[in-house]
């Protein structure tokens, strides 16, 4: 696709990540909050794509060479250089994981359009992810993207169908919507919230009816290793809301890489 070596490609799709990862980053800390804020589409986008960068503490804008994707964070020793306040590990984490994901996708995918198709499902995955950990709240603003581009792919797509597509977007949907509400009539309680039920028909549209059971037991499994080690460990109390979202990435996330039957090949 483009006139580079194997090197070249990996090394550019390592920097393209780290590039998105900077702006991921903030969209993940400023969007929420927008929300919860409830301002006005027309802010939100103007806070999105005009406010510049400032420390969270001192409020100072941050210069050109204060956000170079994770080496000014290491630079500046984790520091804000205005008023020598921490900045949260989180900034760099995100970047490094955005360059790390958008590297294996473009080693396991190669050069093609595909491969830039499935950046783009990546970053908004990891967007929602993100959100989902620091907030417990999955935005439309995300998933139903998410869940568009993954009907309008499925046009052109080699792993599922249109067909496939929008019968996975149905069937994740009314599938956690049924448990919701099979829970909640049992025990008077919400167990997740809506926001889960259209990141899985988000995925369902990417990857088909097919996968539906295996986005779902990755989910669950890893929900149950992860949270058990959390609590056997005392990071959090059983009794503790948990979201969902991650491991419905990781599901997202295990299929894109390795195909949409892993159950059958065990």
């Amino acid at each position: 696709m483009l006139a580079v070596s194997a090197t070249e490609w990996l090394w550019i799709s390592a920097l393209l990540g780290l590039l998105m990862g900077s702006f991921l980053s903030m969209l993940s800390w400023r969007l929420p909050r927008m929300f919860l804020q409830a301002q006005p589409a027309s802010k939100q986008l103007k806070s999105l794509t005009f406010s510049r960068s400032e420390c969270p503490h001192c409020h100072r804008p941050l210069n050109a060479n204060q956000l170079i994707p994770l080496f000014s964070w290491i630079i500046s020793r984790g520091k804000c250089r205005h008023c020598g306040t921490a900045i949260s590990i989180r900034y760099p984490l995100i970047e490094l994981s955005s360059s790390l994901i958008t590297l294996a996708i473009a080693w396991q995918f190669g050069q093609s359009l595909n491969t830039l198709v499935f950046f783009g499902f990546a970053w908004l995955l990891l967007a929602i992810v993100i959100i989902d950990i620091e907030h417990q709240l999955i935005l439309d603003n995300l998933s139903l993207p998410l869940l568009w581009l993954g009907l309008l792919f499925s046009l052109y797509s080699e792993i599922t169908t249109p067909n496939q597509a929008i019968l996975g977007a149905i069937t994740g949907y009314l599938l956690l919507w049924g448990l919701f509400h099979t829970f909640k009539f049992i025990t008077g309680k919400e167990g997740m919230g809506y926001g889960d039920f259209k990141l899985l028909a988000a995925l369902g549209a990417w990857f088909g009816v097919l996968a539906i059971p295996q986005i779902i037991l990755i989910a669950s499994v890893s929900s149950l290793i992860i949270g058990g080690g959390l609590s056997l460990f005392k990071l959090r109390n059983l009794n503790d809301p948990m979201p969902f979202g991650p491991y419905l990435g990781l599901g997202g996330g295990v299929t894109l890489f390795f195909g949409a039957d892993i159950i059958q090949r065990i």
